[in-house]
């Protein structure tokens, strides 16, 4: 990280304005969750297999985000002590099999359902919390958590009349919700310690090195909207949404964060319904709004900004 001078060395250099960082990290952390609501959507008209999507959007994302650290220097005097090296490939693979349980997900349900789903992580994330460190929850806390998980059952219909694939879909999106919840724990441990962006190349590139051993290549994309959407998914998805959040992550406030998050959702259900007509029925929205009003309670209670990696 580049040392800053102290400010009297400085008497020219702009005093950043308070508001001004909140106005412009609000608008970065919106722009981030309108990308990441339509990720599903570029998944679906790729044609691809889950395996080849997560392994593309690891390689494109991988090239770009090195290049990109390379181009600001990131790279410079680079080390990692072994504790780091763990976190970094233990991140990296529950983060992209998070992907490809999401992406699996997508197909088996809907865009829709799947993200909500996917917001119950930070519940999973307190009960891993219970259980690795002995961190016991608050009343409210608990609320919060019964509060999603009865959405989840009310949104999920075990006896309802579903297509084939139905629940697999919505176990699927709630794996990948495990996994991520993971990816944030072992990503905690290397704040402060290596700069987001050189954790998300490191990441990209440990993924595309998996990856590439079960992508099946007999089955690349050919047509150009497959092939748009692939490139869509690994440069606009994942490169420069990567930067945006990390934008919105030191500009904005916690509050602000946890608000615009919800961003995410919404527009994903949007994209279910104009792109491919699919509206929720009335159980579903019952469960889909308990399980986000639980997740923007907590959220906005917990006081400090979670350190979140990429969707």
């Amino acid at each position: 990280m580049r040392q800053v001078l102290p400010p009297a060395t400085l008497p020219s250099s702009p005093v950043p304005n308070p508001q001004a960082e909140e106005r412009l990290g609000r608008f970065l952390m919106i722009a981030a969750m309108v990308i990441s609501g339509t990720i599903g959507y570029f998944v679906l008209m790729s044609g691809q297999p889950a395996l080849n999507v997560v392994f593309f959007r690891c390689l494109i994302g991988a090239l770009s985000l090195c290049v990109w650290c390379a181009y600001r220097g990131y790279w410079r005097g680079f080390r990692m002590a072994r504790w780091q090296v763990v976190n970094v490939a233990l991140g990296a693979i529950t983060l992209v099999s998070n992907w490809y349980f999401l992406f699996t997900a997508y197909k088996l349900t809907s865009v829709g359902i799947t993200t909500v789903v996917y917001n119950v992580q930070p519940f999973l994330l307190v009960l891993a919390s219970v259980v690795v460190t002995r961190e016991r929850p608050s009343l409210a806390t608990m609320g919060c958590l019964g509060a999603a998980f009865a959405g989840l059952v009310i949104l999920a219909e075990p006896g309802g009349a579903h297509g084939a694939g139905y629940l697999l879909g919505v176990a699927s999106a709630l794996a990948a919700a495990s996994l991520y919840a993971a990816t944030t724990l072992f990503t905690k441990k290397l704040a402060g310690t290596i700069r987001p962006e050189i954790i998300a190349a490191l990441h990209m590139v440990i993924g595309a090195v998996v990856f590439v051993w079960m992508a099946d290549f007999g089955h690349l994309p050919s047509a150009p909207r497959e092939v748009g959407a692939i490139v869509t998914l690994g440069l606009f998805h994942t490169t420069f949404m990567y930067l945006l959040l990390y934008g919105a992550f030191q500009k904005a406030s916690t509050s602000s964060l946890a608000v615009f998050g919800f961003v995410y959702p919404v527009v994903a259900v949007a994209v279910d319904f104009l792109a491919f007509g699919i509206v929720l029925h009335p159980t579903q929205w019952l469960g889909g709004v308990m399980i986000l009003l639980a997740a923007g309670w907590y959220a906005r209670g917990l006081g400090a900004a979670p350190v979140k990696p990429t969707r």
